[in-house]
Parts: C-alpha cells; sequence; structure tokens
C-alpha cells in the first residue's frame, strides 16, 4: 500500500528537510540572518520590517513543516492524501513568497533557483491530486 504513495512521500519528506534546515538556519543564527537580510534589503525596506518578514517566513517554514508531518502520518495511518495536498499548496505559497521577495531587490539567479523547488511542490500537489 505504501509503495502507491511513495512517490508523494519522497517529495514530501524532500520539502520537510528543506524548509527545516532553513528554518533552523534563520532561527538559530539569528543575528547572522538578520545582518544578511538587512544588508540585502537595504534602501527597500527598514530593518523592522525584515525582522518582521523573517519570522513570518520562518513560522511559515515551520507550519508547513507540520502540516507535511501530519500529511505524512495521514498517509501511513488512513491512507489519505488529503493534508499532503495543503502541504504542496502551502509550499507553493511560500515559494511564491520567497520568490517576490527575491524579485523585489532583483536577485535574478536567487529568484530562478527557486522554480525547481516551486516546481517540485506542484509535481507533488498534481501527483496527490491525481493517484
Amino acid at each position: 500500500m505504501i509503495l502507491t504513495y511513495s512517490g508523494v512521500v519522497l517529495i514530501l519528506i524532500f520539502l520537510f528537510v528543506t524548509y527545516l534546515m532553513s528554518a533552523y538556519e534563520k532561527l538559530f543564527a539569528w543575528n547572522i540572518t538578520v545582518a544578511h537580510y538587512c544588508d540585502m534589503y537595504r534602501g527597500v525596506f527598514s530593518s523592522a520590517i525584515v525582522k518582521m518578514s523573517i519570522l513570518i517566513i520562518s513560522g511559515l517554514e515551520i507550519t508547513t513543516c507540520v502540516l507535511i508531518s501530519i500529511a505524512l502520518y495521514d498517509i501511513m495511518a488512513v491512507p489519505s492524501l488529503w493534508y499532503a495536498s495543503y502541504a504542496f499548496m502551502l509550499s507553493g505559497f511560500l515559494i511564491i513568497i520567497l520568490l517576490f521577495g527575491l524579485r523585489i531587490v532583483k536577485d535574478y539567479a536567487g529568484s530562478s533557483g527557486l522554480g525547481i523547488y516551486f516546481l517540485i511542490s506542484m509535481l507533488g500537489l498534481f501527483w496527490s491530486q491525481f493517484i
């Protein structure tokens, strides 16, 4: 039964590790993160807005990880892909927010790198809705 959902499970695990490490790096190296992003957004946003944005994005990353954990449990226990679909949608939404921020400061190389994560999230969403 689990082999039926193995592709979705692997994509969820990939996104879980990605967002968990991202949130961990932001929160446990707070001063370095704030300094980096304040420097990146200097002249566009104030440092207070940058700090608030980092907290919001970290919160969304943690929320996505929690939803992915629930989705993985749901696949193993029920098996249902209902939570997985919502996890993929939240992941796509988070990538769009990150893309918007990078495009504001004209970091085209960084924003193009986010495209693969968006495609992975949309592949997972498509896959979870059509199994």
